[in-house]
């Protein structure tokens, strides 16, 4: 029976690892044209359903994708495995208009083992960034007739990374996560004049090739009130990094409706792996927890990023620093009734408020949400079916400007195994 869910796990990170490259560049917003696009959020499914908290928390079960030093609570026999994925539903409008979008990504995939009693590591694959839009806009010019604009764009980062942990202590440990990014963004603009037969239509395509390290550092400290109660502290801190880019440019003009097919076609100019660079900023995070052993956990956590002096191919964007605040909570009524399952769930909600760094006619964009999950033990096992809700918006119609309104269903699976006793038989 164990083998058998050890191979079950092993297939679903298989399957997990082939569809996940095809997962980016499927969340559609209108302003992930800005720099390297929409951020995922980080972590794992149980941590989401608390409103994204982790850095002061550590866990023999769940696999911290926060802050690495949390990776210190998994104990020194186990095998801990995790996979999660988000289905999306979102409402864009704005005074005059409402479209809606669904979509659905990998989160994540990990697993995580002890080296040695005081060295825990953990590989993860974590989706990081997409760009998914489509806008289109018209103007009516004198003696030239209507002019028709598309900007169009697609593709996305994705992250894996090495964690590692070192315990001085039951009560101290570090941790330092070592992270490849890799990914492509494209992005074309279009002017077609429709009405007009002998004015040249235009497209201009991009597309940059990102890879590059990242660099985080983690601590956590956790002091015992007493038997049943802790109180946890954790910091982060993430370098600034530089990601290696390649730029293919080009720029044509065409007659009529198809860029490709039609006969009049005219090179204005073209690169191709042209160097270039992008520098992730340094960030640093917070967290404060307490824990009622096997009963309640309560958290929150704090965290700045430094996008203000962020560049995109040496171009200085208008970008603000990103803060974003959360808390959340987990209740399991009994841990250790098994004639009552309903008492062994474990109740999470939590709640978050972020400034998400942009700003567009003088209005900060700033996003909250509300979530809520479940933790589902599987009789006769260490697994949990994690699944979680959250509730939120970002944006606003004011200033002709656009709000999302947004719903996420969130389902993951979390293993433990004993993998590293020895038999006393052999």
């Amino acid at each position: 029976m164990i083998y058998r869910k050890k191979l079950l796990f092993v297939l679903t990170i298989l399957l997990g690892m082939a569809s996940f490259g095809y997962s980016q560049g499927t969340v559609t917003s209108p302003y992930s044209f800005i720099g390297l696009g929409d951020s995922y959020a980080k972590g794992n499914i149980r941590a989401l359903s608390m409103g994204g908290v982790d850095i002061a928390l550590r866990s023999p079960m769940y696999i911290n994708m926060m802050n690495p030093a949390g990776l210190s609570g998994i104990d020194s026999l186990s095998f801990v495995g995790s996979v999660g994925v988000s289905m999306n539903n979102s409402t864009y409008r704005t005074n005059d208009l409402e479209s809606s979008f669904s979509s659905a990504n990998i989160n994540h995939l990990a697993f995580a083992f002890p080296v040695t009693r005081w060295w825990k590591t953990g590989v993860l694959l974590l989706p990081y960034s997409s760009v998914g839009y489509e806008v289109n806009d018209f103007d009516d010019i004198d003696n030239v007739g209507r002019a028709e604009y598309l900007y169009d764009g697609d593709g996305g980062m994705d992250a894996i990374s090495w964690s590692n942990a070192f315990s001085v202590n039951k009560r101290l440990a570090f941790g330092i996560n070592s992270s490849y990014y890799f990914g492509k963004l494209e992005h074309s603009r279009t002017v077609n004049f429709p009405d007009s037969a002998y004015i040249f239509n235009s497209l201009v395509k991009e597309s940059v090739h990102l890879n590059g390290l990242f660099f985080e550092l983690g601590m956590q400290y956790h002091l015992p009130l007493n038997a049943n109660n802790t109180l946890g502290f954790g910091l982060t801190y993430g370098n600034e990094s530089k990601l290696n880019a390649e730029t293919d440019y080009a720029a044509v003009t065409y007659l009529g409706d198809d860029t490709y097919n039609n006969g009049t076609v005219d090179t204005i100019r073209v690169w191709e792996k042209e160097k270039n660079s992008v520098r992730l900023p340094y960030s640093l995070g917070f967290g404060v927890s307490w824990v009622k052993k096997d009963k309640l956990t309560v958290a929150a956590d704090f965290r700045f990023e430094n996008w203000k002096d962020f560049k995109y191919l040496d171009s200085q964007l208008d970008l603000s620093n990103k803060l974003r605040a959360n808390i959340g909570a987990e209740f399991i009524p009994e841990s250790n009734n098994l004639s009552a399952y309903w008492k062994m769930v474990h109740y999470r909600m939590g709640f978050r408020y972020e400034h998400l760094g942009m700003k567009f006619a003088d209005s900060e964009m700033k996003e909250y949400a509300l979530s809520v999950g479940f933790g589902l033990p599987l009789r006769k096992s260490q697994t949990f079916v994690n699944l979680g809700f959250e509730l939120g918006q970002n944006g606003t119609v004011e200033k002709g400007l656009i709000q999302e309104r947004f719903f996420r269903v969130m389902l993951g699976v979390s293993i433990k195994e004993t993998w590293f006793r020895k038999s006393k038989y052999l």
